[in-house]
């Protein structure tokens, strides 16, 4: 793959394929057909999913420890060819075993109307690509017929499922459209699925079915029908698990007129102005970060009729305050026409939705509907909506489909980035409910939800850290001012071609401090010729010494002004407002220290293959200079081990080997004459092909980085049959691969330990970081890190509004959206002397800025987000953090969280002032845990009930004031 998968990526891969592998054997041995589900939310990668799924099966994947299934064929059936090609885009894109390139497809098929002209049969390790519309009655493909030499698909593919060297995959896209509740209930209805799946005409059934859905109901609906098929249970991702993984944009900002005036215009601008800051800002990430441009693109969703005079209109507004637009190629439509407009002076021309994305010329999209079934454009920032009321589906659709972010992570250092935003000036707040329903994974277009839950804000307003400010920096800032724009305005005088002001008379600026072309005087002497002024120098003037060209050079620099810096102008300063008033510099400092001084756990992960962390790991550390010799390290210490693991496990060894080189047979013999039967022991040694397929294990398992290493390292004293022997010995003996296992889990455990204890993270770039932070989750031990601070974020100003936050409006307030528990609880803590500032945490997320506590559930280790940490002032009059943790429902894994908890702070102390889990009883009764107290902390850890209820009313717990 040329991408890298993120985890439920790879975990749901892994699954697929290894059910794929077990639904085939079962074919093969009885017969069984059986169906399987991939349910993924929109935006999870679901294309990427299936590529690395069919790339597994074709050849194999040993990070993924599968095997190949040589015979393997894949059918891609979809309801219509132009989502085809934007699969086979997306495939060749990321999966380099399947194409070269988008120009050189090699493992994957389009088939078109005349496709049997040149094929009998489907062949192993290709896709084929086929359109339902392609098999209807009355289509090509199904008669046969001179344009396909007399074959009927419907036979290519009976030849191809009963021929024993192939084995037949269906991949159904958006399976729920082609199979809805009533789509094959009914025996005489030969719809073009149920032919496929089922058989046509006594025609062999389909094998193997995998529905390719987000809401996979329908699908498996479908196929409990047929008594015929075992359905497998499906393969599924949750909402959840692609939020967390920075694939998607964290926030969907919707803004919608109050009342029903006319704010087209307004809006539009506001589109564009939020388009050219996105701009802005993705070029200085892209710069400072070291990453390939982020193109921007601005989507409009033009009316149905709307006209070409329209249209120039729109480009002529969008020109107007964009920067860095072409009137003929900035501008592109993917109208259902097909074509080019021409639009005034504007060429709006038509591209392909599939290349959207790649042609970065495009910045502005003009769309109508919802652009095409299962297209996506990460760069897509912002959408302005001409679409009215009744038109909610289309707009969701549309929305739905630009959540992906551009760099499949999420950027922890500006939300704008982490964000779309969308301008709604035909809807008003009441009938924007049904976008906010399908964006919140309530309901798609067919009823059923499609997406994960996003973080739609209606309303938006930004809120930033509330950075202090005083009056007396305001003046220091107003002086800086006056001197600065006293020094442009010298700067300015000084120019040539500057005129003071006469009475009757403009000043008139020298052209070239206006950003035009300069005064024709300053033009002629920035050529190297004379003032205008002055004479030609004659030969006579000359005669004593210098050349006449050195001496009207020395004439020309003599009168020329020594170049000055340009003073740069200043913004004027606006005083001081109440958000920049809301701390002292000292309680800033102080509330950055304690917030900084909150340690974090990140939630660890097993190592799927503890060899492949260390191989990522070494890459890692030599691509970002932190170890430029680590992969080669690592590749010497991995032979040296095995060598030494061999010797020191050498009978256990011996014992594989023997089964690896010799086959033991049993050679019977029969003799009729005398009617006696002899049986006598045989032993064949395996050749050399025979001991590199053995040897494919350790490939798998220990890597082909190592393997290949440890083959250059002994293959001229060895030779490459003893190589690999020695390596498929080695991996069928667990004490070895046990000591090897723990080798790497050690070397990269002192990897990251070296990193943390240098400092020398901190000089990473964002993508980096990323990477090192997932692998330092593999790794043993506690990786601690730090909460990210917060600079700016987006929340709806129609939410209550909170002091003291340490992020807010520019009013001194934070809009926040919190339940009737939450809200007392801010506003009683808000209320003691004490309390400095709160901060919300960003509750669920795996965001860098939130807080998260591991803890131990019965499916495994979760994390919980404490709803707010206060910092408040010690009796010596230092900030400390604070936690306050409402809770109002008493959950099954509540006992686990406070657990969690326990062992949290026995570890650490000594961080927070104190840490209160609040219980709402009801009735407006309170009560709290001190979860700092031992003997709290005690009556935790021996609890044995799982109501946790009891805990709350018994002597370790108060009443809450």
């Amino acid at each position: 793959m040329r991408v890298e998968l993120k985890d439920f990526q790879a975990g749901a891969v892994a699954a697929l394929a290894n059910k794929l592998q077990s639904m085939r054997r079962r074919y093969e041995q009885d017969g069984e057909l059986s169906s399987i589900c991939l349910a993924s939310p929109t935006g999870s990668g679901k294309t990427v999913m299936c590529a690395a799924t069919i790339e597994a099966l074709f050849f194999g994947d040993d990070d993924l420890s599968l095997m190949p299934d040589e015979n393997a064929v894949v059918l891609w059936l979809s309801d219509s060819p132009s989502l085809n090609e934007q699969t086979s885009v997306r495939f060749s894109n990321v999966a380099d075993k399947l194409a070269d390139s988008i120009l050189d497809r090699r493992h994957l098929v389009t088939i078109t109307n005349d496709f049997g002209a040149a094929h009998d049969i489907l062949e192993p390790r290709h896709v084929y690509f086929l359109s339902k519309d392609l098999l209807s009655k009355n289509g090509l493909l199904i008669k046969g017929g001179e344009a396909n030499s007399g074959r009927v698909f419907w036979d290519i593919l009976d030849r191809t499922i009963r021929d024993p060297e192939r084995n037949l995959y269906l991949f159904i896209d958006e399976a729920h459209r082609g199979l809805g509740a009533n789509a094959s209930s009914e025996r005489g209805t030969a719809t073009i699925y149920a032919s496929l799946i089922d058989g046509l005409d006594g025609r062999a059934a389909m094998p193997i079915v995998v529905g390719v859905s987000a809401t996979p109901q329908r699908f498996e609906a479908a196929m409990d029908q047929r008594a015929d098929r075992v359905r497998m249970p499906k393969v599924a991702v949750t909402p959840r698990e692609v939020q967390e993984s920075g694939l998607l944009k964290d926030i969907i900002e919707l803004r919608v007129p109050e009342k029903d005036d006319p704010v087209e215009h307004q809006y539009l601008t506001m589109a564009c102005e939020r388009y050219a800051l996105a701009c802005n800002e993705w070029g200085e990430y892209c710069a400072r970060e070291g990453e390939s441009y982020i193109n921007p693109l601005l989507l409009i969703q033009a009316a149905d009729n709307v006209s070409g005079s329209a249209l120039v209109e729109m480009c002529d507004q969008i020109m107007g305050l964009v920067p860095g637009l072409s009137e003929a190629m900035s501008f592109a439509n993917v109208f259902g026409e097909h074509k080019d407009i021409a639009a005034g002076k504007y060429l709006i021309r038509y591209v392909e939705p599939e290349f959207v994305q790649d042609t970065s010329s495009v910045r502005v999209l003009f769309a109508k509907e919802a652009v095409s079934n299962g297209w996506d454009c990460p760069r897509a920032e912002v959408i302005f909506s001409q679409r009215r009321r009744s038109d909610s589906t289309y707009i969701a659709q549309l929305v739905g489909r630009m959540v992906r972010t551009p760099l499949a992570r999420r950027i922890e250092s500006d939300d704008l980035l982490n964000s779309v935003a969308c301008y709604l000036p035909q809807f008003n707040p009441e009938s924007t409910q049904d976008v906010v329903d399908y964006l919140m994974g309530r309901k798609d277009d067919m009823g059923e939800s499609s997406i994960g839950k996003q973080n739609i804000v209606l309303n938006p307003v930004t809120i930033t850290a509330a950075e202090p400010k005083t009056n007396e920096e305001y003046q220091q800032e107003l002086r800086a001012y006056e001197e600065n724009r006293k020094a442009v305005e010298a700067a300015r005088q000084s120019q040539p071609g500057y005129q003071s002001s006469l009475e009757g008379f403009a000043t008139q600026e020298p052209l070239d401090m206006q950003g035009a072309q300069p005064s024709l005087v300053s033009a002629v002497q920035g050529c190297g010729n004379l003032p205008l002024n002055e004479k030609p120098v004659s030969q006579a003037d000359t005669a004593g010494g210098d050349s006449p060209a050195e001496s009207e050079i020395a004439h020309f620099n003599s009168v020329q002004p020594a170049p000055v810096a340009k003073p740069i102008p200043m913004s004027k300063p606006e005083p001081p407002n109440k958000r920049e008033q809301s701390f002292t510099h000292d309680e800033w400092e102080g509330i950055r220290t304690a917030f900084d001084s909150i340690p974090v756990q990140r939630i660890p992960k097993k190592a799927r293959n503890e060899f492949q962390s260390l191989v990522k790991t070494a890459t890692l550390l030599v691509e970002t200079g932190l170890d430029v010799n680590a992969a080669a390290d690592v590749n010497r210490q991995f032979t040296q081990k095995l060598k030494g693991y061999i010797v020191a496990n050498e009978d256990e060894y011996r014992e594989a080997r023997h089964e690896v080189e010799v086959a033991e047979t049993v050679k019977i013999t029969l003799d009729k004459l005398n009617e006696t039967e002899d049986q006598e022991q045989e032993e064949a040694r395996t050749d050399a092909e025979g001991l590199r397929k053995a040897a494919r294990d350790a490939d798998i398992r220990f890597t082909k980085e190592f393997t290949q290493a440890y083959r250059r390292a002994n293959f001229k004293e060895l030779g490459r049959p003893e190589c690999d022997l020695r390596l498929a010995a080695a991996v069928r003996t667990q004490p070895i691969v046990n000591a090897l296992e723990d080798w790497a889990a050690n070397c990269r455990k002192a990897y990251f330990d070296k990193v943390d204890g240098s400092g020398d993270y901190d000089y990473l770039n964002d993508a980096a970081k990323l990477r090192y932070d997932e692998l330092a989750r593999e790794t043993e031990g506690k990786r601690l890190t730090k909460i990210e601070w917060p600079t700016s974020t987006s929340t709806s100003d129609n939410f209550a509004k909170y002091p003291h936050h340490i992020m807010q409006k520019e009013d001194g307030l934070c809009p926040l959206d919190l339940n009737p528990v939450e809200d007392f609880i801010v506003k009683n803590e808000l209320a003691k002397s004490r309390t400095v500032a709160f901060y919300r945490n960003p509750s669920g997320s795996m965001s860098a800025k939130a807080f998260s506590i591991p803890y131990s559930s019965s499916v495994g280790r979760k994390a919980l987000h404490p709803d707010f940490l206060f910092f408040v002032k010690d009796s010596d009059g230092a900030i400390k953090p604070s936690i306050v943790d409402p809770h109002g429902d008493f959950l099954i894994d509540t006992l686990a969280k406070l657990r969690g908890y326990v062992a949290y702070l026995r570890e650490y102390p000594d961080v927070f002032k104190q840490v209160q889990f609040v219980g709402d009883m009801g009735n407006g009764e309170y009560r709290v845990l001190n979860l700092l107290r031992e003997d709290v902390q005690n009556a935790i850890e021996n609890y044995d009930d799982v109501d946790c209820k009891a805990l709350f009313y018994g002597p370790f717990a108060n009443n809450y004031h």
